[in-house]
């Protein structure tokens, strides 16, 4: 069965040839990868093309990283889909675990990402490996994020289904596994990481000011209302979350930072 690898990039030349190496480091004998050259200025277009000659590349003017996702998926062949993030890579074993949780008869999996937090020097999971879920994921998702996309595998179908990512920037993971959790429900692989993020300052996840965080949860929470699988409680969910969020006189240098906020208080 083939794979499609989908790698979004803009301006990571060595970065995302590092992700690229671990794709090619899986025992798995029918993979593509797709690289989404989101309007590099630097060198990573010729890098790549240079150095790994088999791989797709697509190209887009600066979309960020959902719409450059969507544009790689469309490029892609394969019946299942993966998602590795530029400045991270994939553990060895990475594909055989997700394709063997897919087989339980799942649209969707997912694993443990181990993340080395280079901003605040230290290192965390997401999840934690006991607190995966499996099963009917919504109501979790809606209390907090709990997965990355460079840990996730996706039936080309689920992905249709669900809309893709959309283009708003900060937080679109969210967005967007909420529309497929709302459709489909996820298998959880479990156990050791099967991939390693690096939360570093050109991170997205390393801009959580409070102005940006306020903006992504009102625009979750109308997105959330016009879905036809809405309800009122989760409207009132995100709600909260911003009110919560407005309350605070403080500005995380990570969403790591703002998580463990809202955990100490109880709101995840």
């Amino acid at each position: 069965m083939l794979v499609s690898c989908v790698i979004p990039v803009r301006d990571r030349a060595e970065m995302v040839c590092e992700a690229i190496a671990s794709v090619y480091a899986q025992e798995w004998p029918e993979m593509e990868i797709v690289v989404v050259d989101d309007g590099s200025v630097d060198t990573t277009a010729v890098t790549v093309s240079s150095r790994y000659p088999d791989v797709r590349l697509a190209r887009c003017d600066g979309l960020g990283p959902g719409p450059a996702r969507n544009v790689g998926v469309a490029a892609s062949r394969g019946r299942v889909i993966m998602f590795l993030d530029s400045d991270d890579i994939w553990l060895p074993g990475h594909v055989a675990a997700l394709l063997a949780a897919m087989e339980r008869g799942f649209e969707v999996a997912y694993g443990v990402a181990r993340t080395i937090d280079l901003v605040g020097n230290t290192s965390f999971t997401i999840p934690a490996p006991e607190e995966g879920r499996e099963g009917e994921v919504l109501s979790d998702l809606l209390r907090w994020c709990f997965l990355v996309p460079s840990a996730l595998a996706v039936s080309r179908k689920a992905f249709l289904d669900s809309g893709g990512f959309n283009a708003h920037g900060f937080g679109e993971d969210w967005s967007f596994l909420l529309q497929l959790a709302a459709r489909h429900p996820f298998a959880f692989v479990g156990g050791q990481p099967i991939s390693e993020r690096r939360l570093h300052a050109g991170s997205l996840c390393a801009l959580a000011d409070r102005l940006t965080i306020l903006a992504f949860l009102e625009r979750l929470a109308d997105e959330v209302r016009d879905a036809a699988w809405s309800r009122p409680e989760m409207i009132e969910r995100f709600v909260a979350l911003r009110s919560w969020v407005a309350g605070k006189n403080a500005n995380w240098a990570t969403v790591q930072e703002w998580y463990l906020a809202m955990r100490e208080e109880g709101m995840v």
